[in-house]
């Protein structure tokens, strides 16, 4: 099984370390010949602390170093374990994963034993802020009284997590942001290993785009190194965008001018293209920055806070997609214009009827296809029409009943609205005259006729 590019080509001595200021505080601590009994390294992820730390255990146990620290062999059964992660004495914890106080005694428990292989026990506690409060107190106990066998690196990418009791009682070992050319030059080691090659236009592209992280750049580079002998800019672009000549630039200027047409055209277009979207809202945000360092205007700063929200959210979303095009539409003020290049039709106004005309239409419809519905409607006549509701009037409550069931009703509406040619409504009710008056004898003989058609 291959192993991953970051993983073959992570830093084994102080010279391949990747930032040149933690090269210089390992080199000091080499130089004075001295090691403190607690590291705290801090700096944003992927800047290679962990690595760091593994650099230092060699350090202090390689067997080349006994008399005087220096860079580590790598050859020496002490330097070969540690790289193999053989060593019982070089233990690694993820605090993220093992945060209670439990944890933290087991190891107080077992940091008193003398080493069994090498010269100190290291401990590298990565994620060290996410330790427990509790846990954080029973190691405070530890560090206040080390023994002398054992050094503690703790990794953290948010420091300000961190108690000051065991920031005090540490060594701290920054880690900033890789510049360009720091950059570059840890790429250039893992093209210049695998003995492939790789353009000036693609290698700084990449140094920019992964944002100071060496991890993400090694990752990157990876995925272009797979497919080809020699990676030029349109690859890497491909890899790192998802599509070869994305800019942000249009996006960011159509939004400078609220012009939510284009913006969200320019927008679409790049999700339909495959660009990522994670890159599309930083690249975004970094255009509109540039804009504002020239001089455009200052609220432009509230539409880049707006962006980072979104991009904090993208991961949950069920429609990412979606929440940045309401940000657009929010910003610019506007309801966008339909999509498609045609104006809106305007709707038919539909021409004035009176209600005479539409009974006549209605009866006309019948065509004799059912009697019932005939013999009701020869009692009812037409009150008045409004909108889509035709109101009829009967003369008994007998005549509203049978009409208003909805077998009746049903097919009176759907007559009506196949000869009105739109979707129609019937009312019924009875006239107030004929509501004080006795149902006549003849009323039974229609009800019968009614049931029996």
């Amino acid at each position: 099984m291959s192993m991953s590019l970051y993983l073959k080509y992570r830093p084994r001595t102080i010279d391949e370390l990747d930032l040149a200021s933690v090269r210089k505080t390992l080199e000091q601590i080499v130089t004075a010949n001295k090691v403190a009994h607690a590291y705290l390294l801090t700096g944003p992820r992927g800047a290679g602390k962990t690595s760091a730390a593994r650099v230092l255990a060699r350090i202090v146990n390689c067997e080349k170093n006994r008399n005087k620290l220096g860079e580590p062999c790598n050859e020496c059964s002490a330097c070969k374990s540690i790289l193999n992660g053989s060593a019982v004495d070089f233990i690694e914890i993820d605090a993220a994963s093992n945060r209670g106080i439990d944890d933290i005694r087991e190891l107080k428990e077992k940091i008193r034993l003398a080493p069994s292989q090498l010269s100190y026990k290291v401990y590298i506690i990565d994620e060290v802020h996410m330790l427990t409060t509790e846990a954080f107190n029973a190691l405070l106990k530890t560090l206040e009284e080390p023994p002398k066998h054992a050094i503690f690196a703790l990794c953290t990418t948010e420091t300000h997590k961190v108690p000051e009791t065991i920031k005090s009682r540490c060594v701290p070992i920054q880690f900033g942001k890789a510049s360009e050319n720091e950059m570059k030059r840890s790429l250039s080691r893992v093209v210049a290993g695998e003995e492939k090659k790789i353009s000036e236009e693609a290698l700084s592209y990449l140094a920019k785009a992964v944002d100071g992280s060496f991890r993400d750049g090694v990752k990157a580079l990876e995925i272009a190194l797979t497919t080809t002998m020699e990676v030029d800019l349109g690859r890497m672009e491909e890899v790192v965008v998802g599509v070869a000549g994305f800019s942000a630039k249009p996006l960011a200027h159509a939004l400078a001018d609220k012009d939510a047409d284009l913006a969200l055209q320019v927008f679409r277009k790049a999700v339909l293209t495959g660009v990522n979207l994670g890159y599309l809202l930083v690249e975004t945000m970094k255009a509109l920055r540039d804009l504002l360092m020239e001089g455009k205007e200052v609220t432009l700063t509230k539409l880049i806070f707006a962006l980072d929200e979104v991009a904090s959210k993208s991961g949950t979303s069920a429609v990412p997609e979606l929440l940045v095009e309401m940000v657009i539409i929010d910003w610019c003020g506007v309801v966008p214009k339909p999509s498609n290049s045609e104006s809106p039709k305007p709707e038919k106004k539909m021409a004035a009827v009176s209600h005479d005309e539409v009974w006549q239409k209605l009866l006309k419809g019948l065509n004799g296809d059912s009697l019932t519905l005939g013999a009701l409607l020869s009692k009812a006549t037409p009150a008045q029409i409004s909108g889509d509701i035709l109101t009829i009037k009967v003369g008994y409550a007998f005549h509203k009943e049978q009409i208003m069931t909805e077998k009746i009703l049903g097919k009176l509406e759907k007559l009506l609205s196949e000869a009105m040619g739109r979707e129609m409504k019937v009312k019924c009710e009875v006239a107030e005259a004929a509501a004080k008056m006795p149902a006549p004898s003849d009323t039974i003989d229609e009800a019968m006729a009614i049931f029996n058609s």
